[in-house]
């Protein structure tokens, strides 16, 4: 019997950090697409950065890493790890940013 509520409190326990996960992705999108066009590079890149940290992947630039350093830790480097609707979200951003001519995207 012992040995049953021990292995509950650590599927339990390890279920936590999913919850914790799953809970910052779901949050809405900041920046409605539709205004992705009236943006200047820096605020899609802003917004880019922002949505990779909500969604706790790892930022690769040091510049990323400082102005978003207060978020939560990172847990991964792909963002494979993202919900489908935020890599959909990304992709619009990313395309309109290469139509614009932004450098990095």
């Amino acid at each position: 019997m012992g040995k049953i509520k021990l292995s509950a409190t650590f599927l339990v326990a390890g279920l936590i950090p999913l919850f914790v996960v799953s809970a910052s992705i779901a949050q809405p999108l900041s920046t409605d697409p539709a205004r992705f066009g009236a943006m200047t590079c820096q605020q899609l890149w802003f917004v880019e950065q922002k949505t990779l940290a909500e969604g706790r992947v790892c930022l690769k630039s040091e510049r990323a890493k400082r102005a978003f350093r207060r978020f939560d830790r990172c847990i991964s480097s792909s963002e494979s790890i993202l919900p489908v609707k935020t890599r959909s979200y990304l992709e619009q951003l990313r395309k309109v940013a290469r139509g614009k001519g932004c450098a990095g995207f």
